[in-house]
């Protein structure tokens, strides 16, 4: 359970506010049983673009949508966000969350210390009064009665890191390339070929340099953030030509992913929130062999200090460092070990 979603029900146990009735709205919701027994008289629809999380939701049996229109506003009696790491982008839900309520409706905002609750409250409280504000467990929440009107200039603008290449906050490296893709982009040649996969696509930075520098028959993006993966679509689609491209909103490291491919192509992530997870790139490497065909490639690209080898010696018979710079490392592998074989391997 996020702990910060958990104090969301602060409010109501402390008789803060009304128990919810009506029709309530979660932006960037997360599973909580808690909160899913105070609803249980209201209608709650959640929204969650993150597709881990959309799934956890469907799991607890609550309506959940990637995206939730805008119009028409004031549709509903209450509105909870949970914060991001991403400022811009809680701010746009702040603005939204008081756009989708009716005027005088409560609006609730959650988030951990470390993702900048303080400021997100300083924020909303220089455009309107603040109800109130509660903390527990490193949380902070606070309340508002919704005014459109004091968040009508709120948009989440669009960035462009790439030239001619749309992206927005809340995106990987949404204000620029990052170092890893720039050098595993270096390495995507015309060997490239037949069909290819991006893993972890974001906004479609890889895809569009195996457009220019490949030769692919057909192109599949795989991404979990829903925005990105439009995003990505939109920038890659005056590349493709004639080649189809394919956009899967999907879980890489808990969702199958169909092949086979010839070629996969990723700069899979190594963290969730600040603490650094390995085992997100480990699960990025066994989806990759087990939807490449039998001479299928990967190339990927990974932090140097990032203890992968071990992972990409069980599911492949040839792995090498393609090249390395700026604390990055670019790795080509192929010959795939498939079931028996690799718990030979492991044994």
């Amino acid at each position: 359970m996020d702990r910060a979603a958990g104090t969301l029900a602060l409010p109501f146990a402390r008789d803060a506010l009304p128990t919810p009735t009506g029709r309530w709205v979660f932006l960037n919701a997360v599973a909580d049983q808690t909160l899913a027994m105070l609803f249980a008289d209201a209608e709650l629809v959640c929204e969650q673009p993150e597709r881990p999380a959309f799934l956890a939701l469907e799991r607890a049996g609550l309506a959940v949508a990637p995206a939730i229109d805008d119009a028409p506003a004031g549709r509903f009696d209450g509105a909870m966000v949970l914060l991001g790491r991403h400022r811009r982008l809680n701010e746009a839900r702040i603005a939204r969350a008081a756009r989708l309520v009716r005027a005088g409706a409560p609006v609730l905002v959650a988030g951990d210390k470390m993702v900048g609750a303080a400021s997100a409250r300083k924020w909303v409280k220089g455009r309107l009064d603040v109800s109130g504000a509660l903390s527990k467990h490193h949380a902070q929440l606070f309340w508002f009665a919704a005014e459109a009107a004091a968040f009508e200039d709120v948009v989440l603008a669009r960035t462009e890191p790439a030239p001619g290449m749309a992206a927005a906050p809340g995106m990987f490296s949404a204000d620029g390339i990052d170092a890893g893709s720039v050098l595993l982009a270096r390495s995507i040649d015309a060997r490239v070929t037949g069909t290819v996969a991006d893993l972890g696509a974001g906004w479609g930075f890889l895809t569009a340099r195996v457009l220019q520098a490949g030769r692919p028959s057909a192109l599949t993006l795989v991404e979990a953030y829903k925005p990105a993966l439009e995003a990505a679509l939109e920038n890659v689609e005056p590349l493709a030509g004639a080649v189809p491209v394919t956009g899967l909103w999907r879980d890489v490291t808990a969702e199958p992913v169909p092949g086979p491919f010839d070629w996969i192509v990723m700069n899979p992530p190594f963290h969730t929130g600040r603490a650094g997870e390995p085992e997100l790139g480990r699960r990025f490497i066994e989806a990759a062999a087990d939807a490449l065909a039998p001479r299928g490639r990967l190339l990927m690209v990974a932090n140097r200090q990032l203890p992968y080898e071990r992972t990409l010696a069980e599911r492949f018979a040839d792995v090498r460092t393609h090249a390395e710079a700026d604390g990055y490392k670019v790795i080509e592998a192929g010959g795939v070990r498939r079931g028996a074989e690799t718990g030979r391997r492991r044994r």
